[in-house]
């Protein structure tokens, strides 16, 4: 009994001891945190802000903008170094004259606070591939991640109502639009599940235009998902997903159309290798009114391998399967072809980098030429003429060769290809016309002189397109040179430029462009640039005219 009640004393003793100690421990904890927090400013502001101003001239006179301008700027608030609010603006005038879906003018809040992040203004998120996808909206979103968990709101407007404009007939009228949707889910150890809802609605009132005559309805979408992820056993994982749209095509009438979309891999992981399985459908007609495109009407079955081989110097990863299509047996044909990607990153050393990447995967992707960006007068030029076509084959490689590097000299060789195929076909058959191909090829070759701080450039770049059965062949040569003054204060440079167009042998036109421009930074944070592009365009066609034009631009920039 009394050595019970000894024991019971020394416990007792014990416990208050590391009670004492403890309260002393979180005290010390608690007052290192406050003096921690008083440390820290109340008010924090960073961020950049640029202004820039453009002017046109051009002879014969065009139908563009004469004067732009554009303001705009990222920048962040801070409480205490805990609450931050991030603000993005872009302010201008680009196409004043015309009504757009969605507005050039971006304006938008970034509030967070912890595990708590907010969007307002003219912002974008994503929740799934099947429902909400990266849509330009204005209104509000909210992203919660504590602990494990994750969940995610957003609601505003799509899109503007746009009423026809006679002075600009490729803009299409719509209906205005509204959307919400939430997104939630749970990260376990060795399991994930998440859901999505998303639903959108066109507003039928305030129509202007005869929508019906243009075949223009308003529409109304439902979109759920469900996606998860197990793992198995050590090293293989399980992942799952899930689309259900239910599309209204036309909000007058009650009929509604129901598609499906089902994603599903397979992946293990051994002795730095990755093998995995999967599995794709998307049924015809799928699509949402939370993303821009959509590929449907397919079925993906593929095997996929991964690794890094010579200590992570070679990286190679492989995909193969079987696509089909015709998935509702509509078509007077049906397609059942091999699909595969290859994509090869060889970087042996940091002289030399190269990469190739194929893929006979149907993709939407944006085409564009080199000469789009050689050829542009204007910042705003190529704004809205982004063409997204349905490739069923691409090759993209990539060269970056540094041939000498010494501390006078450094030669840099570079060249770059790419290849795109897009074709509508019939079983195994091309349908006419619709085959088309694009191709660009660039080689550049720099020499860096470092005594004299002065680069020089040369490459040349060409692009072929075929489509509607016509060939048309872009190909001409660039100089470009750089120099900096002032302990590199001032940075100044001159580029040279002349391309040929040409269809079947015969040309048709000819491009000279001429491009100044200087940078100059000073007072650490303030920075000025100016710029001036002459470009001569001259036409083979006899019943067209030559044009000339020149571009001006000032920008002002601050960082703080």
């Amino acid at each position: 009994m009394r050595y019970f009640n000894r024991c019971y004393i020394m416990r007792f003793a014990l416990s208050v001891f590391m009670l004492t100690v403890w309260s002393h421990t979180v005290y010390a904890q608690n007052v290192e945190e406050v003096l921690e927090f008083r440390k820290k400013k109340l008010f924090k502001m960073s961020g950049s802000i640029s202004a820039n101003a453009t002017q046109f001239y051009s002879t014969p006179k065009q139908s563009r903008q004469s004067f732009t301008y554009q303001l705009s700027g990222s920048v962040n608030l801070s409480l205490y170094e805990l609450l931050n609010i991030p603000l993005s603006f872009n302010l201008n005038n680009y196409g004043s004259n015309f009504s757009y879906p969605s507005l050039p003018n971006r304006l938008s809040l970034h509030p967070s606070y912890k595990w708590i992040r907010t969007h307002i203004g003219d912002v974008s998120m994503s929740f799934s591939p099947y429902t909400l996808n990266g849509h330009q909206f204005t209104g509000v979103g909210i992203e919660l991640s504590p602990a494990r968990w994750r969940l995610s709101a957003m609601g505003g407007r799509l899109l503007r109502k746009v009423d026809i404009d006679a002075s600009n007939p490729a803009i299409r009228p719509n209906y205005e639009r509204w959307g919400y949707g939430v997104k939630a889910g749970y990260d376990g150890e060795k399991f994930s599940v998440g859901g999505t809802i998303f639903t959108a609605r066109d507003k039928q009132r305030d129509i202007s235009f005869d929508a019906d005559a243009l075949g223009i309805y308003p529409k109304g979408n439902i979109a759920i998902g469900v996606e998860g992820s197990l793992n198995i056993i050590k090293d293989l994982k399980l992942s799952l997903e899930y689309g259900l749209s239910i599309m209204q095509r036309d909000l007058r009438v009650k009929e509604k159309s129901y598609y499906h979309a089902f994603k599903a891999d397979l992946a293990y992981s051994f002795l730095g290798n990755t093998i995995g399985i999967g599995y794709e459908r998307i049924c015809p007609d799928y699509e949402t009114l939370g993303a821009y495109y959509f590929n449907n009407d397919y079925e993906n079955a593929t095997l996929n391998y991964s690794r890094n081989f010579f200590k992570d110097r070679l990286s190679l990863a492989l995909s193969g399967g079987v696509q089909r299509d015709d998935l509702s047996n509509q078509k007077q044909e049906r397609n059942k072809h091999f699909v595969g990607s290859a994509n090869i990153n060889f970087t042996p050393n940091d002289k030399f980098t190269a990469s190739i990447s194929i893929s006979s995967y149907q993709a939407h992707r944006n085409i564009k030429s080199s000469f789009d960006y050689i050829n542009e007068r204007t910042p705003y030029e190529n704004l809205d003429t982004l063409r997204f076509t349905q490739l069923n084959n691409s090759i993209d490689m990539n060269i970056n060769w540094r041939l000498r590097n010494s501390e006078t000299q450094s030669h840099t060789l570079s060249a770059n290809a790419s290849y795109q195929e897009a074709a509508d076909k019939q079983g195994r058959y091309i349908m006419p016309g619709n085959l088309t191909r694009f191709m660009n090829l660039g080689a550049n070759y720099g020499i860096d002189f470092t005594p004299l701080d002065f680069s020089v450039t040369a490459g040349i770049n060409a692009s072929n397109n075929y489509a509607s059965r016509k060939n048309v062949l872009t190909i001409g040569p660039t100089l470009t040179s750089s120099k900096h003054l002032f302990k590199k204060a001032l940075t100044t440079g001159l580029t040279l430029s002349f391309n040929q167009t040409q269809e079947a042998g015969r040309k048709l036109a000819t491009i000279y462009n001429a491009r100044w421009h200087a940078n100059y930074r000073f007072l650490k944070r303030h920075g000025l640039n100016a710029s001036v592009a002459y470009q001569h365009r001259s036409l083979s066609e006899a019943t067209l005219t030559n044009s000339s034009s020149l571009t001006s631009q000032i920008s002002y920039s601050y960082s703080f």
